[in-house]
């Protein structure tokens, strides 16, 4: 699966080197760019912006630290939304305040893509050894898929 995956920080990195181990073809972004050079290193893909990731991927991940940060990269001029196909899934594994993650969830709506509520627990030892858990909320189907 072509999966993008924004936010390379405490956690979102060892979250997305678990996920390119589990053998999807990843292309990752963070703003900052030497978040990614271990993720280039083990055969990631780096893009520029939020929006060229969402071209690349059919699923896309962010995990970011606060809920202004999530908005703007899902909703921004050069965010998520703004790449993303009709069928996209769009997990935010952020921990999210309910109102912001509904404002980005009706501006997916009309552009056909779905987004998924996901925050984590676990902490940085969770995500270093994959043993998160993750609390979804959204489409049943999506998830499944």
């Amino acid at each position: 699966m072509r999966v993008g995956f924004i936010g390379l920080g405490n956690m979102g990195r060892h979250m997305a080197l678990n996920v390119a181990r589990g053998g999807h073809e990843l292309t990752v972004f963070d703003i900052r760019r030497p978040e990614a050079d271990e993720h280039v290193a083990a055969g990631e893909t780096w893009m520029d912006s939020p929006k060229a990731v969402a071209e690349a991927a059919d699923v896309v991940f962010t995990s970011l630290p606060r809920s202004a940060d999530v908005e703007e990269v899902a909703t921004g001029e050069e965010g998520i939304l703004s790449g993303a196909a009709p069928g996209t899934a769009y997990f935010d594994l952020s921990t999210t305040d309910p109102m912001t993650i509904h404002r980005i969830a009706e501006a997916a709506r009309p552009r056909g893509v779905v987004v998924l509520d996901a925050p984590v627990s676990g902490g940085t030892v969770g995500a270093e050894t994959g043993t998160l858990s993750v609390m979804v909320g959204g489409d049943q189907e999506v998830f499944d898929r």
